[in-house]
């Protein structure tokens, strides 16, 4: 596998990862959308804090 490959490969994991995340806060009843250009504070946005309350561990 080249260089090249195993990038892909681990950003295709992490895209995915994040997806799966945005849909099992969506179950919880929590807002979250993806951020775009490389966005240093993260990959995730919570639309609304408070809502992070009803996240159950």
């Amino acid at each position: 596998m080249t260089d090249e490959d195993e990038l892909i490969a681990r950003l295709e994991v992490h895209r995915d990862m994040i997806g799966w995340l945005i849909m099992e806060l969506s179950k919880e009843g929590i807002e979250a959308k993806r951020t775009t250009g490389n966005n240093p504070k993260g990959d995730i946005l919570i639309v609304n804090q408070n809502s992070m309350v009803n996240l159950s561990k």
